[in-house]
C-alpha cells in the first residue's frame, strides 16, 4: 500500500508516498517527472507531488478496484478503468469527471490513450469509424478539398514506380494514402481516443468526446490483460490469458498476426523499447521473452 520513489544513481529510496488504504495496482508519472498518479483498490486514485511525498489531490469515482490509469499526450486527461467495468476520463488538473465510457461486460484490465500522432491518424481515417460517422449521420465519410484532388504529375510518377500494379484500383489507394499523409504533416488530429482491453475477452476504441466506442477487437479466448501500441502507430499489440500475443491493424481492425501459445500460462504484460521495436512479454509462467517487432 505504498509507493517508492528510487534514485538509480545511488540505488537508494528518495521517497515514500502512503496514503491508500489497499493495493496499488498502477501509477503514472506526469511528464515532467514533478508528480505521479497512482490508481488502487481502494477505488481511488490520488495525485502527488515528489519533491515533498504529499498527497495532493484524491479522485473518487469508481466503484470497485481501479486497475489502471492513463495521461493524454498534453497531460490534460487521466484516463482510468475498473473492476466496475467502466472507464472514465478525468480533468487531470482539478480531477472533475468529465466522461464515462460504458460497453465492457465483464472487468476492465487495461486503457491507455492513445498519443502516437501516426496512431491518431490511422484510427481517424480508419474503416470501422468511417462506418461508425456514416452510422451517426447517414453521410458518407470522405476527405474534404484537396485531400481529394490529384493532379497528372502525381499519377505519373506513381505509375513509374515498382510498386506500382498498373492498375487503377491501386494506383487510386496510394493516391488516397499520398493525400491522406500529406494532410497529418498539415494538421493535427483533433481527436482524444481510448483503447481498453477486459476480461469480457474484447478489446475496444473509444472516442472520448463522443463518449462512444468506435470499434470492438475480437478473437482472444480468455481475459485480455494488457495492450501497447507499436512505435511506428500502425499496430496494436495485446495478450491474453489464452498464452498469445495478437497483433492489430489500427487502420482496419483486422488481426495481422497472431503468436499463438507465445508463452505456457497467461501472458499478462507487455512493454516496448521505442529505440529498436522490441516487445518484451511477461507470463505466469515466470518468462520475460524479447520478440523482434520490426
Amino acid at each position: 500500500m505504498t509507493i517508492k520513489i528510487w534514485n538509480f544513481d545511488t540505488m537508494t529510496v528518495f521517497k515514500t508516498l502512503s496514503g491508500h488504504d489497499h493495493t496499488i495496482s498502477n501509477v503514472e508519472f506526469t511528464f515532467d517527472g514533478n508528480f505521479l498518479y497512482s490508481a488502487s483498490r481502494d477505488k481511488t486514485i490520488k495525485f502527488w507531488e515528489i519533491a515533498t511525498g504529499n498527497n495532493k489531490k484524491t479522485f473518487q469515482g469508481h466503484t470497485e478496484w481501479v486497475r489502471c490509469i492513463s495521461l493524454n499526450a498534453s497531460g490534460s486527461l487521466l484516463v482510468s478503468s475498473a473492476d466496475d467495468e467502466i472507464i472514465i476520463v478525468w480533468n487531470a488538473a482539478t480531477g472533475a469527471q468529465l466522461y464515462t465510457l460504458s460497453g465492457h461486460e465483464n472487468k476492465i484490465e487495461s486503457v491507455i490513450f492513445v498519443k502516437n500522432q501516426m496512431s491518431l491518424f490511422n484510427i481517424y481515417y480508419s474503416e470501422y469509424v468511417a462506418d461508425f460517422s456514416h452510422a451517426l449521420t447517414g453521410e458518407t465519410s470522405q476527405l474534404a478539398g484537396e485531400n481529394n484532388k490529384v493532379n497528372e504529375n502525381t499519377i505519373r510518377s506513381l505509375k513509374n514506380t515498382d510498386e506500382n500494379t498498373n492498375t487503377m484500383i491501386d494506383l487510386n489507394k496510394k493516391l488516397l494514402e499520398k493525400s491522406k499523409m500529406n494532410a497529418l504533416k498539415d494538421q493535427k488530429i483533433n481527436k482524444e481516443y481510448v483503447i481498453s482491453a477486459s476480461r469480457d475477452k474484447t478489446i475496444k476504441i473509444w472516442d472520448v468526446f463522443a463518449s462512444s466506442c468506435i470499434y470492438t477487437f475480437i478473437g482472444h479466448d480468455n481475459w485480455v490483460r494488457s495492450i501497447v501500441i507499436h512505435p511506428n502507430g500502425k499496430y496494436l499489440v495485446s495478450s491474453s490469458d489464452d498464452k498469445s500475443i495478437r497483433i492489430w491493424e489500427l487502420k482496419t481492425g483486422r488481426c495481422s498476426k497472431k503468436l499463438i501459445d507465445a508463452h505456457d500460462k497467461f501472458v499478462i504484460s507487455l512493454a516496448f523499447t521505442h529505440k529498436y521495436a522490441y516487445l518484451a512479454s511477461g507470463s505466469n509462467d515466470q518468462v520475460i521473452k524479447i520478440w523482434d517487432c520490426k
